[in-house]
């Protein structure tokens, strides 16, 4: 072909393609105005066929509800024929129902055939908008696309319009599932339920439809990702997955709906619920730890008042005022503060603050006296070597009804229990000299109710006639003392 030639032709496939494109923008303009038009009578026909169906479906059930009772009232009538008055009224009244019911009957069918009539001339005339605005797009992109940008409105109008029909319906269902299975665990079991029967009730309405052989294909594949979904999470029972079940679909859907809004602020109001909890089980987990080490301070503070005072001659004061702040930061019922507090019980009588921890305590005492046998079942090792000794324990405030359980259960032949003071060293003096006399086989210190010098002058002196000396770390209960015992004789014997 010469030069000349392929200008030429070059001349005329340049007018045609603007003569096209020229054509192709007037057709568009009046096809996207058509199809406008076409969508929002669409969309108003489809809300109103919303509206009404379920009403009027309504209606004509109870119409088959009355209608039913009418021929029960019948019945009866024939019955009771030759009781009734006038026998004309019955009759009339029977006509006028029947009347009334038929009237009902037809009012109901007459709309939700128009409504539906023209949803269905609707949707035609739309179908053909659609298609005539997608071709003249298609045309739109091979002549001239940077156009298209131009359209944006209208391509947003044809997605839309789209899941208007069955085809569009199950692609945008098909899409929505996919992009669900991903988050349908994240899902509490009940929301899961009701997001499950909506996906079920939707597919189920779909398949009344006719549908293309790709359509049913799609079909396919998301009722089993549908049936995967329910065996795998097991949310509960759906009766929809049954294929002879049928029923109203979209009331079957609407309902999933409001079931799932319902669900899904129940579990809102559960996790909002639960966030406070954990925030004040957080606060609260913070208050208890900064009051144990309050009352950890403050115990240790008790322990020096035993210490510093010659109870209960001297120190009261201080003695309840330190004790209520160890109550306070480790409560009633901790076991150092009770062996600690135990010999003076008497001092906490008649104030209230101390109610529960005089509970405690008595029942400590009652317990103590009823489970010595008990307790001496958890030391059998060590009764072959405390049987029969002669023992001497310092400290605290001696209690009678104590030492008499010590006693018995470690089988000592004797058990003295010496309170240390101060003010009296003789008492330091004549337990060193029972000791040189090796009056005793093992000395107890309790280390919580004594100076840090009355061991470092006994224990040296024990060592020297190899007497073991032991120091109690808290309290002077069977346990601390067994738990002493058998660290200090069972290693050395």
């Amino acid at each position: 072909m010469t030069d000349s030639l392929n200008r030429l032709a070059d001349l005329v496939r340049h007018v045609e393609t603007k003569s096209r494109a020229q054509k192709i923008h007037i057709e568009i303009r009046t096809a996207t105005e058509q199809f406008r038009a076409a969508a929002e009578r669409a969309q108003t026909a489809e809300r109103r066929l919303r509206e009404v169906r379920p009403v009027r479906q309504r209606e004509l059930e109870e119409v088959e509800a009355e209608e039913q009772q009418l021929k029960e009232l019948i019945k009866k009538v024939a019955h009771v024929k030759n009781m009734l008055e006038a026998d004309h009224d019955a009759e009339e009244l029977i006509a006028a129902a029947y009347r009334e019911l038929e009237t009902k009957r037809r009012e109901a069918r007459e709309e939700l055939e128009a409504v539906t009539k023209e949803s269905d001339e609707a949707k035609l005339e739309l179908k053909q908008a659609m298609e005539q605005y997608q071709q003249l797009r298609t045309d739109l992109d091979q002549i001239q696309p940077q156009l298209a940008e131009g359209l944006a409105a209208e391509d947003r109008l044809a997605t839309e319009a789209a899941l208007m029909f069955p085809g569009g319906q199950l692609r945008g269902l098909t899409k929505e599932v996919e992009d669900g299975v991903a988050h349908f665990g994240l899902l509490e079991p009940r929301e899961q339920y009701c997001q499950l029967k909506i996906w079920i009730g939707r597919y189920r309405r779909l398949q009344t439809f006719t549908l293309t052989e790709d359509e049913q294909m799609m079909s396919r594949r998301i009722f089993g990702k549908l049936v995967g979904l329910s065996k795998e999470y097991e949310p509960g029972y759906i009766e929809a997955f049954q294929i002879n079940f049928v029923c109203d679909w979209d009331a079957f859907v609407t309902e999933a709906q409001e079931q799932l809004q319902q669900a899904t602020e129940f579990s809102r109001r559960r996790r909002e619920m639960q966030r406070q909890h954990e925030e004040y089980q957080s606060r609260e987990q913070e208050r208890m730890r900064v009051a144990r080490e309050s009352g950890e301070t403050a115990l240790d503070e008790l322990k020096a008042v035993l210490l510093r005072y010659n109870l209960p001659d001297e120190g009261t004061e201080e003695f309840r005022e330190v004790l209520s702040r160890v109550v306070a930061g480790l409560g009633a019922s901790d076991p150092a503060m009770l062996d600690l507090v135990m010999p003076f019980r008497d001092l906490i009588d008649g104030w209230s603050e101390f109610r529960a921890l005089r509970r405690n305590l008595d029942r400590q005492r009652d317990e103590g006296e009823n489970s010595d046998d008990a307790v001496q079942a958890q030391f059998e090792d060590l009764i072959s070597v405390t049987r029969g000794m002669k023992v001497q324990m310092i400290g605290g405030v001696a209690r009678e009804d104590a030492r008499r359980s010590l006693e018995r259960i470690f089988e000592f032949d004797k058990l003295e229990w010496e309170t240390y003071e101060d003010t009296k060293p003789a008492v330091l003096e004549a337990l060193e000299q029972r000791v040189r006399n090796r009056g005793v086989d093992l000395l107890l210190i309790l280390k919580s109710f004594i100076r840090h010098h009355v061991p470092e002058k006994l224990r040296p002196l024990c060592e020297q006639f190899n007497i073991p000396c032991l120091m109690v770390e808290h309290g002077y209960g069977a346990n601390q003392i067994g738990d002493t015992l058998r660290r200090g004789l069972l290693k050395t014997v």
